[in-house]
């Protein structure tokens, strides 16, 4: 019962964005293509680059739409986007290869490093994953607690990316209708919210990088 009621609000929260789609900006669209390998490390240490390899070596590959909702969430220097993503997981053949859904919203901002001229975007999206079948990294964290994981997790994105319309060399890529590319590192994360969403705490990481444009 309580599974159904965090999937019911999730998913009302999305559904509340929707009409808010409708009324954004043209040209507030972001499209991105991500690559992850698994990782053993805590999503806490991800989150600052720190990557161990998980002796499966499965990856992603993912991408993404946006659309931006608010350039100034919750009153702060928040862009805001609502994203719709689809992911391929490469399982090396230890097991069929599996696709995934997620639904997220997530939070951008600009920060300019000291001293210097250069921004960096940081951003951190929240929502629900589903997938075709369990990837193998997160069917053994889940085997190990004496679990199993199920298809319908808790999403969490994180990104750190380099605008590159700050650049000067790269000015001949914003001449069409691309507004801005973003490239950088990217950790990609399902869990259970502490067993929450599943029998027990369990999940996985996947770290790589992505690019991404504005339209």
């Amino acid at each position: 019962m309580i599974v159904r009621q965090v999937c019911v609000a999730l998913f009302w929260m999305m559904g509340g964005m929707l009409p808010r789609l409708t009324q954004a900006e043209e040209g507030d669209t972001h499209v991105r293509l991500q690559y992850g390998k698994s990782s053993e490390s805590n999503f806490e240490t991800a989150l600052v680059g720190d990557y161990e390899a998980s002796p499966e070596s499965n990856y992603l590959v993912g991408g993404s739409w946006g659309r931006e909702l608010n350039e100034r969430a919750f009153g702060m220097p928040l862009v805001s986007t609502v994203n719709v993503g689809t992911q391929w997981f490469n399982e090396r053949g230890l097991q069929g290869d599996g696709y995934g859904v997620t639904v997220y919203y997530k939070l951008h901002y600009r920060w300019r490093l000291p001293w210097t001229q250069t921004r960096v975007r940081f951003g951190l999206g929240e929502g629900l994953s589903y997938v075709s079948r369990i990837p193998l990294n997160e069917a053994r964290d889940f085997t190990m607690k004496h679990s199993q994981s199920e298809k319908l997790l808790n999403h969490i994105e994180w990104t750190v990316d380099l605008p590159l319309r700050q650049f000067t060399p790269m000015a001949g890529l914003f001449t069409g209708p691309i507004k801005e590319m973003h490239v950088g590192f990217v950790v990609w994360h399902r869990s259970s919210i502490y067993g929450l969403l599943a029998q027990t705490g369990g999940g996985s990481n996947f770290m790589g990088c992505g690019i991404e444009a504005q339209y």
